[in-house]
């Protein structure tokens, strides 16, 4: 009886598996030689016991940047007196901005209106325009008399629509929450092997699977025209979290 290896049936299968390659298809055409590389050493491979934790980090952080939306609005019988008045007070508050520090680059103009006002029976009574813009303050100390500055300079057609808070600039508040991510995915991984009695290897693959970071905060206001006055700003805190997925290897 003759005795096959593992060996000679593998090679066996290959020729095999070349030859019905090689013959298919019933194509007239003359293919090229088939090449057939043999590994001589076996592939690396990380297959093997292992350990899987996700880890969380959460930093919290003070917004540095306030973001206000506010505008013009105007009316008049006709459209285009309407649009001129508004042109006029919308720069003046442009001009009231810049005076207060607040930078060009920083002040975006985020919508341009002009409607017809209707009576009861549908019949127009005039025009109604409207110019809003936003503007990042960066220094919250000032932001309040910024506010009061605007609203002075353009009296009574000047609406506020709301603010938001948001934080410049937050790599380093990324790389504390990354830290304290694998920090918790390590101490997880040794509860888990000193549980189950094995010994923790060194770590094969981390994944961050997900960084959240905060949204810019925004408190509305009705679109209403106000009287300035002293305007208290408080940043509060905003949170940051990264999620990582760790794995190890067990020793053996």
């Amino acid at each position: 009886m003759r005795v096959f290896t593992k060996t000679t049936i593998a090679a066996a299968a290959i020729i095999a598996a070349v030859g019905v390659a090689g013959c298919s298809g019933g194509s007239s055409k003359t293919s090229a030689p088939a090449k057939l590389t043999v590994a001589t050493t076996p592939p690396a491979t990380t297959a093997g016991p292992t350990v899987n934790v996700a880890g969380h980090g959460q930093v919290e952080g003070t917004p540095d940047v306030m973001t206000v939306t506010m505008g013009v609005q105007t009316t008049n019988p006709s459209a285009q007196a309407a649009l001129q008045d508004n042109n006029a007070r919308a720069n003046a508050l442009i001009a009231a901005l810049k005076a207060q520090g607040v930078a060009a680059k920083d002040i975006q103009t985020v919508d341009l209106n002009v409607s017809p006002n209707f009576d009861k029976n549908f019949h127009i009574t005039g025009y109604s325009a409207s110019n809003t813009v936003s503007a990042k303050l960066r220094n919250l100390a000032k932001a309040g008399e910024v506010i009061d500055a605007a609203a002075l300079t353009v009296g009574q057609d000047i609406r506020l629509q709301g603010v938001s808070f948001s934080i410049d600039n937050t790599s380093a508040l990324v790389a504390k929450a990354r830290a304290d991510a694998i920090k918790d995915a390590i101490a997880q991984a040794k509860q888990l092997s000193a549980a189950a009695g094995v010994k923790l290897g060194a770590i094969r693959t981390i994944d961050d699977t997900g960084t959240l970071l905060p949204q810019p905060q925004a408190f509305a206001s009705s679109n209403q025209s106000f009287d300035a006055a002293a305007i208290p700003v408080e940043p509060g805190s905003q949170q940051l979290s990264v999620d990582v997925e760790v794995i190890f290897a067990i020793a053996s």
